[in-house]
């Protein structure tokens, strides 16, 4: 991990599939839309970071994250939570989510509404995805 291509989970809702592509750009990314194709992908590929969206399957973050946490062997992946869609939650609601996703196991939050979908905000926060898939100490 933390050098080269990395292979990524990435739970998402399909309408956001192409910000995530431009973020992660350059890793192997296995994109799936429904927690059960989650759930196989974690047993058979060897995942080296998880990226989730609040909508990812009809909004079952939570579900997957619980099913992460359930499960020893995966709680060692570093897993980036996201808000990717525009939402019209207030930004007391989305700092909430922010906190019960690291509750459930998540690493960080980030809120893509913050960032700008253009080269230089998708570089800065791959820069958060590069320090995630550094070796743990």
């Amino acid at each position: 991990m933390g050098c080269g291509v990395a292979k990524i989970l990435t739970a998402v809702a399909p309408d956001t599939e192409d910000r995530v592509r431009r973020i992660l750009s350059g890793h192997d990314l296995l994109f799936v839309s429904h927690l059960g194709d989650a759930q196989a992908a974690l047993e058979q590929h060897d995942i080296e970071l998880i990226f989730v969206g609040a909508r990812f399957d009809e909004s079952r973050m939570f579900d997957l994250l619980e099913y992460i946490r359930a499960h020893a062997e995966l709680k060692k992946i570093p897993i980036m939570a996201a808000m990717i869609a525009p939402t019209k939650m207030s930004k007391e609601t989305v700092a909430g989510l922010a906190h019960a996703t690291k509750i459930f196991g998540a690493s960080v939050f980030i809120n893509l509404n913050d960032f700008s979908d253009d080269e230089t905000q998708n570089a800065r926060i791959r820069i958060i995805v590069d320090a995630l898939l550094l070796p743990a100490n």
